[in-house]
């Protein structure tokens, strides 16, 4: 039988291999939006971007993270799990690594990861990770709402989506409610067959869905979230000075849903062929949409997957100490 050790190493090592398909992915993205406008004219846009804007932008990033960090260590304390603040932070960040699957499956490797670390039993730290991914498509529904606001038909697609979200959070604070909801769900011909799995994740939710905790958590996902698309606003602030605010918390918040929803890894292709799309439509040519594209996604996206690969050394340490 395998040692700890070599089975965390081959798990790192299945990572790493694994993290071979995202980057070439990266790689054709890049490709793919200089082919859709004149490279010459996508390279001298980058040349024009102000350098300095990295750093706010980056630090709202950082703003990002940091909140959904308070919230992972929140659940962590609310389910008794055992682990240490900077192993906590360390599993935490791996998990932008585990992000970057399909559908972001993968980032439920850090309940794994929390047992290997002596954090208790797998399946129910996954809860937590379930949680963050509830209270995240929450979020984002809030702020496609919000963002909404400037558009045709603004106020209407506004309160339709906090109408939606307010709903949502009823129905997993009720478990009446739910249980109503699932039985109903149960006579449909597509969704009948799956309600047994929505059943068995709600169970697992149940001591993190309190309505206090669960507002907080929304609230985090929201403000998280909405710091880059914040971050987003200004860099296309710097290339289109009459950019809106909140028609730029609206086409970024679009564009990572639409890739979340694409199932593909990081969403690479479908949110920038979408965001580029988005700022097309709003007057900004190909080179700069493309621009603009290239570095909020290296900001947030591959930002994250850096801090990932930087804490993923601390883990494995860890990992091999505790095979031996």
């Amino acid at each position: 039988m395998a040692s700890l050790e070599e089975t965390s190493a081959t798990g790192l090592e299945r990572l790493g291999r694994r993290m071979l398909v995202p980057l070439a992915l990266g790689v054709l993205v890049v490709a793919g939006l200089a082919m859709s406008a004149n490279p010459r004219q996508l390279a001298a846009s980058l040349r024009s971007f102000d350098p300095w804007l990295l750093v706010p932008v980056l630090g709202l990033s950082l703003v990002n993270y940091a909140l959904r960090f308070v919230r992972w260590e929140v659940y962590l304390k609310k389910l008794g799990v055992p682990l240490s603040r900077g192993r906590s932070l360390a599993v935490f960040l791996v998990g932008f690594l585990l992000s970057v699957t399909p559908g972001k499956a993968g980032e439920l490797g850090k309940a794994w990861l929390v047992r290997e670390l002596g954090g208790g039993p797998a399946l129910r730290v996954m809860s937590a990770v379930l949680a963050e991914r509830v209270t995240d498509v929450l979020g984002v529904v809030v702020l496609l709402a919000l963002g909404a606001l400037p558009l045709p038909g603004g106020p209407w697609i506004a309160g339709a989506g906090l109408a939606t979200t307010a709903v949502i959070v009823l129905v997993l604070t009720w478990r009446r409610g739910a249980a109503v909801l699932f039985r109903w769900l149960e006579r449909l011909p597509v969704v009948g067959p799956r309600v047994p799995h929505l059943v068995e994740m709600y169970a697992r939710l149940q001591d993190l869905l309190s309505p206090g905790l669960l507002m907080f958590a929304l609230l985090v996902a929201v403000v998280a979230w909405g710091a880059e698309g914040l971050g987003f606003f200004l860099v296309v602030r710097d290339y289109a000075p009459a950019a809106d605010f909140l028609v730029s918390i609206f086409n970024y918040t679009a564009a990572n849903f639409l890739g979340g929803v694409s199932m593909l890894p990081g969403g690479l292709g479908a949110a920038e062929g979408s965001l580029a799309a988005l700022l097309h439509t709003q007057g900004l040519d190909s080179a700069d949409a493309g621009s603009i594209t290239l570095v909020i996604r290296a900001a947030t996206l591959w930002f994250a997957v850096l801090l990932g690969f930087l804490a993923l050394p601390f883990v494995a340490r860890w990992l091999g100490r505790r095979g031996d």
